[in-house]
């Protein structure tokens, strides 16, 4: 009986130990891209070394390769990706794939945009080639043509990207709202993929709002681009004074172009020669682009509203959450716990707070106090589900 009680033990101790050692040995996860996911720089140093484990036992491994490279590129993004020492590291990543993967849609995708020649797209469309039904690639297709003015190709890739189901129904329903915080023929600045790409997909696929214009800030600065996004709404600029202005004396007297000066100088200028056009910087947009203008910014909704005179915006504010926007997904988002990029989604609801909290207090000072708890909950809501307890306390602080 001891024999077999020995046995046993050793059994369950050579299970235990098995057991235990293929739990620490942590599998390689889908490195997501930061528009949807973003996770702690431990766990992207940690992905890059079992992807790396990945490419070092199958070479071929593409779906390896472009995990690792995310991995990479993602840790300690905001300090370090235009770093030299970043760009480096991730094209000798991709040098490797081409060694390896050479013709893969993931390395002629990634050698395109680790290119210091943007406009050459030979790799993007060779990567299109290869694989058309791959939404990335659409992005910077849309990107290239919108700047070559091909609008047809621009529409084309929309309508692809929108059948792709590549943009999350909540970043939808989010740049929905962004649009209709607008007036009419309405200028917005926006700042990047998610304030640009979803807001022209439901212009040129769903014809929302066509009367504006969306201007991605980063493309501003290309003329022809710019020009040409004018001329249609009858608008003639001299460009070169205002890049005159941009132009900022470093501390080591050197020259540089300030990107935020020139768009704000440029926001200027069209309310001075064009004051009939209303001008809006979405809330999403990064404060150093409208920092100098700030005491000229009405928040309207989702976007400020630039102006050099007083407005009401809270008349606008009141319309556009209760007659034009579409908040049901706030509150009826089904698979919410385990939803991809639910951290972004959090984050980036947030900025229904502000108007909804002065639509709070103004019910309160009119004496309708269930409006104005309505909107308190709704705000508190938010910011809960963005588990932001400096803002939870800040709006049960109000006298609501």
């Amino acid at each position: 009986m001891q024999k077999l009680l020995n046995i046993i033990m050793a059994f369950i101790f050579i299970f235990l130990f098995v057991y235990s050692t293929q739990a620490q040995q942590a599998k390689p996860e889908k490195v997501y891209r930061i528009v949807y996911e973003m996770k702690s720089d431990e766990w992207y140093r940690q992905q890059a070394k079992l992807w790396k484990k990945e490419i070092e036992k199958n070479s071929k491994n593409t779906e390896a390769w472009r995990n690792y490279y995310n991995a990479v590129r993602y840790e300690n993004y905001s300090n370090s990706i235009n770093t030299k020492e970043k760009k480096q590291r991730l094209k000798k990543i991709v040098d490797d794939m081409g060694k390896a993967v050479p013709e893969s849609f993931d390395y002629n995708f990634l050698k395109h945009t680790t290119s210091p020649k943007q406009r050459d797209i030979k790799y993007l469309k060779k990567a299109y080639k290869i694989d058309p039904t791959r939404p990335n690639a659409y992005y910077d297709l849309i990107t290239h043509y919108e700047f070559e003015g091909e609008e047809k190709k621009v529409t084309e890739f929309y309508e692809k990207l929108y059948q792709s189901k590549d943009i999350a129904s909540w970043l939808v329903n989010y740049n929905y709202n962004v649009l209709m915080t607008t007036e009419k023929n309405a200028i917005i600045f926006t700042n990047g993929d998610n304030d640009t790409y979803p807001a022209r997909m439901l212009q040129e696929v769903k014809n929302v709002r066509r009367d504006v214009t969306v201007i991605n800030i980063p493309m501003s600065w290309t003329e022809s681009f710019i020009e040409r996004i004018f001329e249609k709404k009858g608008i003639k600029i001299e460009f070169s004074k205002i890049k005159k202005k941009a132009i900022i004396v470093k501390p080591d007297n050197s020259k540089d172009v300030s990107i935020p000066v020139y768009v704000q100088e440029l926001c200027k200028e069209l309310t001075k020669k064009y004051p009939e056009i209303p001008i809006y910087f979405a809330l999403t947009v990064y404060e150093n682009f409208h920092k100098d203008i700030k005491d000229n910014l009405y928040i309207t909704g989702l976007a400020y509203r630039y102006s050099t005179g007083r407005i009401d915006n809270l008349a606008m504010i009141k319309k556009n959450l209760e007659n034009n926007f579409r908040l049901d997904y706030l509150k009826y988002s089904w698979y919410n716990e385990n939803i991809l990029g639910k951290k972004l989604i959090a984050l980036m609801n947030t900025n229904y707070v502000p108007p909804m909290i002065m639509l709070a207090e103004h019910y309160k000072t009119s004496g309708q106090n269930e409006k104005a708890q309505y909107w308190k909950n709704m705000a508190l809501e938010i910011a809960a589900s963005a588990n932001n307890k400096q803002l939870i306390q800040y709006i049960e602080r109000k006298n609501l």
